[in-house]
């Protein structure tokens, strides 16, 4: 080997050395009084992770209202005032369509915060809804959400109700960079009706200012629910149907705009999914443990590891000098994909971890078929082995067509189980292609005598 084949050599083999040090190990690093490993975690399905039961009931609560004399509604009870329990949920709401409903407004934000996997179940006779999620760090925050009766209102100050969830188009999340930071929008567009409501309220609520030169204001409040969203006037006509909303302050700090955004996020999924038809409480919140012990995962893991270890041998004792680079390419491959699945996002189930196995086991047969021809050739100069590295890499790619077709259609599946499966075999077979193509390639061509 020339001098520039024995550094690419080299540098190809530190490469894999540090993708298997950050695959098997991870990075490091003092965040505050804890050290913390910044390589994303494993993200597991409910298989494997466990998951989290919430049960949702009908509110069957009261709320004690008072009234004076003249049927208005007052903070305080005093002479000639009147108490009344009022359900929370009125008798004629507890009906099949509302629980029906419910149901599918639920699904759509959980959809609409992209839960990967969950469950969802209802007692049609009492409108209980059974959910299971996934255990992770956002857990808490979707139970929250997925249970608020989510509605919108836009109210003026005697609570007079202007625009309500009907007049809602839809809602998203936009940004844009000052001299300050960044900041987070929420933008409300709205449908025709309300758009021609909304140019109505822009002109009423307003700043004026009387004959003796004092300022007054009419003022409207953004609603969810009881929480206020902006309290706000308007300085000029908006004929757009449009409301723009920041969310926090200008900031330069990541965490903090990311928390901007979730929180956003958050309320847009509650404008686009619509308001409950019916108030609901969190009557059970319990984790539920994996089927699948540690104990019962690391066995075939170790078997694989094992059969992985023969497979070495075997390159090794079959191929030599070949088998040696093969096999440190192998290892390479495991690390890559590992790290790959990690940064990607794949949702790993039981299934997708049959899909790892799969694809180590396409790299490997990969491996063995350009192995085999080039010690069939008696290819013994760089040039020899990279035509018959070509041959080899052609031939096999037409076969992976099929399977890269397969599983690119299972990406698309809604069951993710089989999601997981594809997603993995998807990304272990484009790794199979271009980390063969690249690296190696390297370890065994560039190794021969040049010619």
């Amino acid at each position: 080997m020339r001098i520039e084949e024995k550094l690419k050599v080299t540098l190809v083999i530190l490469i894999i050395i540090l993708i298997s040090l950050i695959s098997f190990g991870g990075i490091f690093i003092q965040k505050m009084k804890f050290v913390e490993n910044i390589i994303p975690e494993y993200q597991l399905g409910m298989d494997l992770e466990g998951g989290r039961i919430i049960g949702l009931e009908v509110d069957d609560s009261k709320n004690t209202v008072i009234y004076d004399k003249d049927g208005k509604v007052v903070e305080e009870e005093g002479k000639d005032t009147t108490k009344k329990e009022i359900p929370v949920n009125p008798e004629e709401s507890l009906t099949a369509e509302n629980y029906k409903q419910s149901k599918q407004i639920i699904e759509k934000r959980l959809k609409d915060m992209s839960v990967s996997e969950y469950t969802i179940r209802a007692d049609e006779q009492n409108g209980k809804l059974y959910i299971q999620l996934p255990e992770n760090s956002n857990t808490d925050l979707i139970a929250q959400y997925m249970a608020i009766k989510g509605a919108f209102t836009v109210v003026n100050d005697d609570d007079e109700i202007l625009l309500n969830n009907s007049h809602v188009e839809n809602a998203k999340v936009g940004y844009s960079a000052n001299s300050t930071g960044t900041m987070v929008y929420l933008t409300i567009q709205l449908n025709k009706e309300g758009t021609q409501i909304f140019k109505d309220i822009t002109n009423t609520y307003v700043k004026t200012t009387d004959e003796e030169g004092e300022e007054t204001t009419k003022n409207i409040t953004l609603k969810i629910d009881d929480s206020t969203l902006l309290n706000t006037y308007f300085e000029s006509e908006i004929s757009t149907g449009t409301i723009q909303m920041s969310i926090g302050s200008s900031s330069t700090d990541n965490e903090t705009i990311q928390s901007y955004i979730k929180e956003a996020s958050n309320i847009a999924v509650l404008l686009n999914s619509g308001s409950l038809p019916l108030t609901y409480t969190i009557s059970e919140n319990r984790y539920v443990v994996s089927d699948i012990t540690q104990d019962m995962f690391y066995i075939p893991v170790t078997v694989i590891g094992v059969i992985i270890v023969i497979g070495i041998i075997f390159l090794i004792v079959k191929y030599k000098k070949n088998g040696v680079f093969s096999s440190i390419a192998l290892i390479g491959y495991i690390a890559t994909l590992l790290v790959v699945l990690r940064y990607t996002n794949v949702i790993l189930t039981m299934e997708g971890m049959i899909g790892i196995v799969i694809a180590i086991a396409m790299d490997y047969i990969f491996t063995v078929y350009i192995l085999n021809i080039i010690k069939n050739n008696d290819s013994k100069t760089m040039t020899q082995m990279s035509q018959d590295f070509k041959q080899a890499f052609l031939k096999t790619l037409f076969v992976f067509i099929p399977i890269a077709v397969s599983s690119v259609v299972l990406c698309f599946a809604g069951w993710l189980p089989i999601y997981s499966f594809g997603m993995v075999v998807f990304w272990g077979l484009l790794l199979t292609v271009l980390y063969n193509l690249v690296i190696t390639r390297t370890l065994i061509v560039d190794t021969q005598k040049n010619k």
